[in-house]
């Protein structure tokens, strides 16, 4: 109990530091609760030979569940979920109730062993299963292992009920005083350490993946940045090389911000690049390429059932309804589409025509969509500049021989 004392408080300490360094991580300050309750618990279990039982059992056996129900609490804000005061104060109040009212609790050992056990067993495996159910939402590497381990000490802890109904234990020293006993004890202080470990470990992986996601995403808009989107779609391209990529770029965008001013200009990309993500499919890239050029991929689509799609998100850019004021922004849109059926699949050749078909929607007056025929792959341009260069050399010379040839 002294050892489980120690490194509860030393855990205490390391999660009241990560609490005060970033107030968002309100989970690491159900845990420091959490573990300073456990700090007094173990203090007054280990006082128990001294006697005072009301102090050392009652009032330590209600910090115990305390100490389970903040855990708790502290994992349900971790994972964003609602915390029940009812559910916090159900084990404690059990617990002061059932140690008070019922004297078989109170003056038997294990009896109260099994009330106890049932509290903090009921505790853990809700743990455990919160945690597991978390991994859709985000599948952090330590998740599963850690509500294994909570589940696991949950059945373990659970084990002490019919020990202490086939095995009773003696009472000694102010508290239970058998083998078996013993060794629950032992894996107890071996749960503090590794919850405490799993706990700091959770927060550190959750930190790192939203710095991962942050370096990922554009931060206006929030959807994916240009780094991000072109290792997707190179990943893409390599393992199934179909589909279409399409260009977008916002009309007469510099004309917004000269007139509503940017604040306006960063609310049309802001609901611009909303109303087309609210209608991508699950297996489709979207990105802001840079400035108001945007830029998607839909894979497995070839160019001719792309562009209704592409028409759809013209027409649903064209209805957007963006206030500035007493008015409102007129937006629109113009895409270009290129396949990879037509173009292959390099990102760049790619890239290059469905660029070149938006810019011909922007020559033919803006507001449409347009696909790249193949003449505006770059193979087929260096093959017409050859062609071209190769015809003017011919000219040339026959022009030359002209010049040069004498009459009859």
């Amino acid at each position: 109990m002294v050892c489980t004392f120690l490194a509860t408080t030393a855990v205490g300490i390391f999660m009241l530091q990560v609490w005060l360094t970033d107030r968002r991580h309100r989970a690491a300050g159900y845990w420091c609760l959490s573990m300073w309750v456990g700090s007094l618990c173990t203090l007054l279990f280990a006082l128990r030979p001294m006697g005072l039982p009301l102090l050392t059992v009652g009032l330590g056996n209600a910090l115990a569940a305390f100490g389970y129900a903040f855990m708790w609490a502290g994992f349900r804000v971790f994972d964003r979920r609602r915390v029940y005061l009812s559910v916090v104060l159900a084990g404690p109040v059990l617990w002061s109730c059932v140690y008070l009212l019922v004297p078989q609790v109170s003056e038997d050992v294990n009896n109260r062993i099994i009330v106890s056990s049932i509290i903090i067993t009921a505790y853990c495996l809700w743990i455990g299963v919160d945690i597991w159910r978390g991994r859709r939402t985000e599948p952090l590497p330590t998740r599963m292992l850690a509500a294994a381990f909570f589940v696991s000490h949950g059945i373990i802890y659970g084990l002490r009920i019919p020990m202490a109904i086939v095995l009773p234990t003696a009472f000694g020293h102010g508290t239970a005083y058998s083998a078996w006993f013993a060794l629950f004890s032992l894996e107890l202080f071996a749960h503090t350490i590794l919850a405490a470990v799993a706990m700091l470990v959770l927060i550190k992986e959750r930190g790192e993946a939203l710095y991962r996601q942050a370096s990922r995403t554009d931060a206006l808009t929030g959807i994916a940045n240009r780094g991000s989107f072109l290792d997707d779609i190179q990943k893409l391209l390599a393992d199934r090389p179909q589909g279409t990529l399409m260009i977008f770029d916002l009309d007469r965008f510099k004309a917004i911000n000269d007139t509503y001013g940017h604040v306006a200009g960063d609310l049309v990309l802001k609901r611009f690049a909303a109303q087309v993500a609210a209608r991508l499919e699950a297996s489709m890239l979207f990105c802001r390429f840079g400035g108001e050029e945007f830029a998607l991929f839909a894979p497995g689509r070839d160019v001719a059932a792309a562009e209704p799609f592409a028409e759809g998100l013209r027409r649903a850019v064209e209805a957007l309804p963006v206030p500035a004021g007493d008015q409102e922004i007129a937006v629109s849109v113009s895409i270009g589409l290129a396949d990879v059926a037509t173009f292959g699949p390099d990102f760049d050749r790619l890239h290059s025509a469905a660029d070149g078909a938006l810019y011909a929607a922007k020559e033919a007056g803006r507001n449409r969509v347009k696909r790249a025929a193949p003449s505006l792959g770059l193979a087929d341009v260096a093959g017409r500049m050859r062609a071209s260069t190769a015809a003017d050399i011919a000219r040339a010379g026959e022009g030359a021989s002209r010049s040069f040839s004498v009459a009859p």
